[in-house]
């Protein structure tokens, strides 16, 4: 079942700055997201490739900007998408997640069942 960015905000203790109402189905890095898809940023780089995309939202730490993306803003933004991902299903999308990663020991892409669980303390 599709979300409104208002209520993936509500649900992340998060807040939106732009269109609340805008329906996030899916999840996605920045380089293959389609309208709908959320994705996230956690520096200048990552958020510039987000605003260039077709993301519908991004969800960001910090004082991020943009006059043409929805985005939520949280604590931790990769934690964030972590636990988003249990609150957003499509039919759309298969059960499983594809999102970049930073960290060297976690290769470049991997995929997150939407079972998965975070760590609120991570």
């Amino acid at each position: 079942m599709a979300r409104t960015a208002a209520d993936i905000a509500k649900h992340l203790g998060g807040e939106v700055v732009g269109d609340a109402s805008i329906v996030i189905s899916g999840f996605a890095p920045a380089d293959s997201a389609r309208a709908g898809d959320l994705t996230f940023a956690e520096n200048e780089s990552f958020f510039a490739n987000a605003e260039r995309s077709a993301v519908s939202a991004i969800l960001v730490s910090g004082d991020f900007t943009s006059t043409t993306k929805t985005l939520i803003r949280v604590a931790n933004a990769r934690v964030a998408f972590a636990r988003s991902t249990r609150r957003v299903s499509s039919s759309k999308r298969p059960s499983t997640v594809r999102f970049s990663l930073c960290a060297p020991s976690i290769p470049r892409f991997s995929t997150l069942r939407n079972t998965a669980l975070a760590d609120p303390a991570a």
